[in-house]
């Protein structure tokens, strides 16, 4: 289906006064709930069995350990030289802390799974939440990236050698493996899909290609599920009796590989999924430090309602790598923002298109004269094929395809010397400017809702 987009005006640009939409959005937000795919959501709090030799001020030490490893993404916290200072203000961050029982079944533990499903006597267990604003603002403080809420969801591939033979197994195949799975993504923040392995997956891969590493007919077969990166998990038991998981992750056309060697089951397959957790962090967090601070501008069409706005408002602002968002223009069906980012313009574009809200669209064949020829407006735009955001480098001249097979990738667009640089919040009780040409996005998207 081809997408039409009207020409800016290229007649004067008033910039809409905000604050009349401030006041709405102001009114409204408190009614808003945001649904953004990949949104892990309990990023703030964790729970925690309560040995009987713990007492109360430890559980809140350890759940605001695992609190700060959730939000930054890093296993590693722990051990950096700001995390004594940072444990001091657990008591400062907490918002609110209960007790809870959980009955355990005899065969909670994997090496047991032959035995029986007996209930055995309940556990006791700690839960705490923490207050978001003290946690980012600690982490900001300690010079420790903060991961927002909308996170890559990664289709996992589990396959298993038993006895010689090699088994591409279900969660409902390995219903405790896969608990193990989910646990762990849960207490790292990490969204994770199951494939299904109905017949059509079983017809476009096996156990065979998870163990050769046939990337080819892994990610063709990880198409349906449309994540953002695949994960193919190898699992054998050693004659020493050490468990051997071997991950393979599918990332922004790249390939990274770890391996678990423990005597624990468990463990062997939980750090795995914590490695998935601190690569995926690696990937899609910066430091917030000085000089690392860009601005653009971002417009944004096919904003039809105010719904949509603040659907919209609200996910920008929440993306990691936007520091500050500024609402520039609004013109008829379209937003003009300069957003504040922190790293490169290839990172703020990975985690845009987390959220599959909006479509990229590249501008092709700008007049310089700003002619306000309506006929032009319909060829000054073409969809974008979103594989080719994956593609994480500048890429060459002579690696570009043909027209009409591939389009271009979004950081191959053109970029005026007109366009205009915006910084810093409009203030309401300043005159309107006029724009006496249009505003000359950097980046254009469409909205998809």
């Amino acid at each position: 289906m081809r997408l039409t987009i009207s020409q800016l005006n290229t007649s004067q640009l008033k910039i809409r006064p905000v604050r009349n939409l401030s006041f709405i959005l102001l009114s409204s937000l408190l009614f808003l709930q945001s649904g953004f795919a990949a949104d892990v959501g309990k990023l703030y709090e964790a729970s925690l069995k309560a040995e009987r030799d713990i007492g109360e001020n430890e559980l809140i030490k350890e759940a605001f350990s695992l609190v700060l490893i959730k939000v930054s993404g890093r296993s590693d916290l722990l051990s950096s030289p700001t995390y004594a200072a940072l444990l001091k203000k657990s008591d400062a961050a907490i918002s609110q802390f209960r007790y809870h029982h959980k009955t355990i079944p005899s065969d909670q533990l994997l090496e047991n799974s032959t035995s029986e499903n007996k209930i055995v006597e309940k556990e006791k267990w700690f839960w705490a939440r923490f207050n978001p604003k003290t946690i980012n603002a600690l982490l900001r403080e300690a010079q420790i990236p903060l991961w927002g809420k909308v996170r890559p969801e990664t289709l996992i591939w589990f396959s298993q050698e038993v006895k010689g033979k090699l088994f591409l197994k279900s969660q409902y195949d390995a219903p405790q493996i896969y608990d193990v799975f989910k646990k762990q993504a849960e207490s790292r923040g990490i969204s994770l899909i199951f494939p299904f392995l109905d017949l059509q997956d079983l017809s476009s891969i096996s156990a065979t290609d998870i163990w050769g590493s046939f990337n080819d007919a892994i990610l063709l077969a990880s198409k349906r599920y449309q994540a953002q990166s695949t994960l193919t998990s190898r699992l054998f038991k050693e004659p020493s009796g050490l468990w051997v998981s071997q991950w393979n992750l599918l990332l922004l056309g790249e390939t990274q590989s770890w391996e678990i060697r423990d005597e624990k089951l468990d463990r062997a397959l939980a750090s795995g999924i914590d490695e998935l957790a601190d690569k995926l962090a690696q990937q899609f967090t910066q430091f917030d430090q000085q000089g690392d601070r860009m601005g653009l501008l971002v417009q944004i069409n096919n904003v039809t309602n105010f719904k949509g706005f603040q659907e919209l408002d609200d996910y920008l602002r929440n993306l990691a790598t936007v520091k500050s968002l500024t609402l520039l223009q609004m013109e008829q069906d379209r937003l003009i923002y300069n957003i504040e980012f922190l790293g490169t313009q290839t990172l703020l574009i990975q985690e845009i298109r987390l959220g599959d809200m909006l479509n990229s669209i590249e501008l092709s064949g700008r007049n310089s004269n700003n002619s306000n020829n309506s006929n032009n407006a319909d060829n000054r735009y073409k969809p974008l094929i979103l594989d080719d955001l994956d593609k994480k480098n500048g890429i060459s001249d002579a690696s570009i395809e043909k027209p009409g097979t591939r389009e271009a990738p979004l950081n191959l667009m053109d970029k005026t010397a007109e366009t205009q640089k915006y910084s810093g919040e409009t203030k309401m009780d300043e005159a309107i400017p006029v724009v006496r040409q249009p505003l000359q996005a950097d980046l254009e998207y469409w909205y998809a809702r």
